[in-house]
């Protein structure tokens, strides 16, 4: 018998089997004798939850594995019917942990992954995650705590967002598993605040297709379109509530990163300064890499002195660019003049001068907050052969992904080094996004 390959728009009775990692139900054919007539046989699925048989709308299909969507019961061929057990979704069985999405769009925009499940329950899930992936890689926590938000900073919670603007003129966020553009639902999107935009939104021209806006948490906002000449140009203007007592205003190029969630920095920076405390180094000298333009190191000198040498693959005039003011008075830092472009990813392209600049620096901390790829292995042991031989100081290490984070962190671990403590944040709700700050020294 010959088994078909499965495309993209046909709907398959599938059953789910586990939630994993990236917010999706790791699925399977509900009738196994399906296995006979088609192909791929895993699905990863939008929507569901684990003992749930469903009718999913195939989206993409790869060699192995094809991802989808639940489906919506209106969209069902006349053919698919079935005693569904939800009014608007093609469920034949609804798990105990299922709950109401909040937003009319959920399963039609790609913005969120985990409304179908209450917010406690997404933590436990996100907890789950991490705690498997430190332990896939054999990696010990001597202490760990998972901080949720508070019910009142759940929704407009990013202050960036990449909007999508379809041929139409409509604009909004891409639809799961998808290049199409759903416009936002009326009530407005619950995780950016879109609605309180709308009127601002420039009316851009189909051709640009994509547009980046920057909200302050004073309601101002930049509107520049994406990966244009003029947007390199733009700056905008970021206020951070640290420390206590503290206002901090952060100008920086509209492209540069910053983190997406400005109502979670001041826990996460108590917790990285909680960390300092703990090396007992009054005024140390730290290495910080993948530094951007210095947010980390630079919140971290208002209250407590440090010498930093900081790189990353900004360049220097990028970092020149960025001023921190408290009360319209500029804060004086001499982050830029300590900094050095090199792009970590490439280790082969490291400078041999600044690697004798480290040596001869001799950091007394290690301050790494790298993106989802995380610190290279090979990037590591060139600095270790080189720069850093006779390191053996504490590590502070933030990270967006735990998985690489878990890989990093187990390269440590043969170094001798232990995790006395990790927090993670979630910066992401409704999305199986989270941040980790962890704490590591060599004992001995």
């Amino acid at each position: 018998m010959n088994i078909r390959k499965l495309k993209p728009g046909a709907f398959a009775e599938l059953e789910c089997k586990h939630f994993v990692a990236e917010g999706l139900g790791l699925s399977y054919f509900a009738d196994e004798t399906q296995k006979e007539k088609f192909k791929p046989h895993v699905f990863f699925i939008w929507g569901v939850l684990p003992g749930e048989r469903f009718i999913a709308r195939i989206a993409q299909v790869k060699s192995k594995v094809a991802h989808g969507v639940l489906a919506h019961r209106d969209e069902l061929p006349a053919e698919l019917t079935g005693d569904f057990a939800h009014e608007t979704w093609a469920l034949y069985n609804l798990a105990a942990e299922r709950a109401k999405p909040e937003c009319d769009h959920y399963l039609r925009c790609g913005g969120c992954r985990m409304q179908h499940m209450p917010y406690e329950q997404t933590l436990v899930y996100k907890g789950a995650w991490l705690k498997s992936q430190l332990e896939r890689n054999k990696v010990e926590v001597a202490a760990m705590e998972f901080h949720s938000l508070p019910e009142e900073t759940r929704r407009h919670y990013r202050n960036h967002a990449q909007v999508h603007i379809n041929k139409y003129g409509t604009y909004g966020f891409y639809e799961p598993v998808s290049y199409r553009t759903r416009a936002f639902p009326e009530h407005g999107c619950l995780i950016f605040d879109e609605k309180s935009l709308r009127d601002r939104f420039p009316q851009y021209p189909v051709e640009v297709r994509a547009a980046r806006i920057r909200l302050n948490t004073d309601g101002n906002a930049v509107f520049t379109v994406l990966n244009s000449k003029e947007e390199a140009k733009m700056l905008a203007r970021y206020t951070v509530s640290w420390p206590e007592g503290r206002t901090i205003d952060i100008e920086f190029p509209v492209t540069g990163f910053f983190q997406a969630n400005l109502r979670a920095l001041p826990a996460w920076l108590s917790t990285i300064g909680a960390f300092f405390d703990r090396t007992g180094i009054a005024s140390p000298r730290v290495l910080e890499l993948f530094s951007g333009f210095g947010f980390i190191s630079r919140m971290q000198s208002l209250v407590r002195p440090m010498n930093v040498l900081a790189m990353d693959i900004l360049s220097t005039e990028q970092v020149q660019q960025v001023k921190f003011s408290e009360n319209d008075q500029e804060i004086h830092s001499t982050f830029a003049e300590n900094f050095h472009k090199t792009d970590l990813f490439l280790p082969e392209r490291i400078a041999e001068s600044l690697l004798d600049e480290i040596q001869t620096f001799q950091p007394q901390v290690l301050l790494i907050n790298p993106p989802r790829a995380g610190l290279l292995p090979a990037t590591w042991q060139k600095f270790r052969e080189k720069a850093l031989k006779d390191f053996n100081g504490p590590i502070i290490y933030s990270s967006c992904d735990a998985a690489t984070m878990a890989r990093d962190l187990a390269v440590f671990s043969a170094e001798g080094y232990t995790c006395q403590a990790m927090q993670a944040f979630d910066f992401f709700p409704w999305t199986h996004h989270y941040e980790t700050v962890s704490y590591l020294v060599k004992l001995g």
